[in-house]
């Protein structure tokens, strides 16, 4: 496997690719900004910030790698809300059998013997995150493209029929660009990784 670290603390085996395509945010969109050149980095930024706000890729299903410092308790926790398989466990230099540990679907693995408190004592390697971006999420990456495009007009809101446009001010806008709303944080609950530990 050729593994890229990630900024979440694991590596990937491979290259992450953006949350959503240009093909689906242009469908999304109905190919308004078919020519925009600036799109495609502007979906790079959206997938950077939905992943770092969630903790981990989310999508697509990938094999992964985490390096995890044990604290005494018998819980080992993934980087994940989307376990679909462990591969193998090693804890402090001894590769663990199938049967001698459990694991869940959001990212506990639970090895029969508790291991010793020791920083990277245990490595992990399991496939994780969903085949394909869930419905909710691509909506929320293709709006946050469109603001960030629309923002770096210092557009702040828009309508058609009867053309009204407001324009925000210097750094008011850029700073705005690529941010998660609140709405945005609620919708993407359900993927945050919560660094749960169970003794």
């Amino acid at each position: 496997m050729a593994y890229t670290m990630t900024p979440w603390g694991y590596d990937v085996d491979g290259t992450l690719p953006p949350l959503i395509t240009r093909e689906q945010f242009d469908a999304i969109t109905g190919g308004k900004w078919a020519t925009d050149e600036r799109i495609e980095s502007a979906i790079d930024a959206a997938s950077a910030a939905i992943r770092d706000w969630c903790g981990w890729h989310v999508c697509p299903s990938m094999g992964c790698r985490a390096v995890l410092d044990t604290d005494g308790t018998a819980s080992l926790w993934l980087p994940t809300t989307c376990l679909t398989s462990v591969d193998s466990v090693e804890v402090g230099g001894t590769t663990l059998d199938a049967g001698s540990y459990q694991w869940s679907r959001i990212g506990q693995v639970l090895p029969d013997s508790r291991p010793c408190a020791r920083l990277q004592g245990a490595t992990v390697e399991y496939q994780a995150g969903a085949d394909d971006a869930p419905a909710d999420l691509v909506a929320i990456a293709a709006g946050l493209v469109v603001r960030g495009v629309a923002l770096s007009y210092g557009v702040t809101s828009e309508s058609a029929g009867g053309v009204s446009v407001s324009y925000a001010q210097g750094a008011a806008y850029a700073a705005s660009a690529a941010s998660l709303t609140d709405a945005d944080r609620s919708a993407l609950a359900r993927y945050r990784v919560v660094r749960a530990h169970a003794s």
